[in-house]
């Protein structure tokens, strides 16, 4: 499918207010919606339930102390656990690295986190739509087309085999209003992302 130049530019804003979320940059998130005109906010059933401070507070409680309400934000948590774990989560953790070095892509080191947590995956996406756009300008049809092809890889093997998983995993243990309707929206857009990439 061919997205027009403020499709993709539509695309790369809901994409990179996601990884806010999943981050916990909620400054970022807030300049998001500050520029947005308010029937767009609309498309967003979690920002109504938006207050900063519960918001900040439920974070922690759900993406990042482990206790009764958290949940995993890191893929290695949710692939499939051989006799040797911790090699398959080392050679998952290498294959992103690889491809993060492809496009230049140093977030996780920027922000000190791993590779695999979903706030990161979900802002590679994001690098490669902002490359894509560039690709688009000086009508650069190849590299394009394997920005195209890395994005495919990423959803289909990253973010695509975890969803089921982490919304069993998250149900019983998201309990604020914002982060259940943020998992919910997550989910189904990268389900519809996966249909128009695959």
């Amino acid at each position: 499918m061919i997205m027009t130049k403020e499709e993709q530019h539509g695309q790369l804003v809901l994409i990179n207010i996601l990884s806010c979320i999943w981050l916990g940059e909620w400054d970022r998130y807030e300049e998001f919606f500050r520029n947005m005109d308010d029937n767009l906010k609309e498309n967003f059933p979690f920002h109504s339930h938006y207050n900063q401070e519960d918001v900040k507070l439920w974070y922690e409680n759900h993406f990042f102390i482990p206790g009764d309400y958290f949940v995993s934000p890191y893929f290695s948590s949710y692939i499939k656990k051989g006799h040797d774990e911790h090699e398959e989560r080392k050679k998952d953790l290498l294959c992103l690295i690889g491809l993060y070095e492809k496009t230049g892509f140093l977030y996780p080191l920027e922000k000190e986190i791993y590779p695999d947590h979903f706030g990161c995956i979900t802002a590679f996406l994001g690098s490669l739509i902002q490359e894509s756009i560039k690709a688009d300008a000086e009508k650069d049809e190849d590299y394009k087309g394997k920005l195209a092809e890395l994005k495919r890889f990423v959803i289909c093997h990253y973010i695509l085999p975890i969803l089921p998983i982490l919304e069993k995993n998250a149900h019983p243990k998201i309990k604020h209003t914002f982060f259940k309707e943020f998992l919910t929206f997550y989910i189904k857009m990268m389900q519809e992302e996966w249909r128009e990439v695959a």
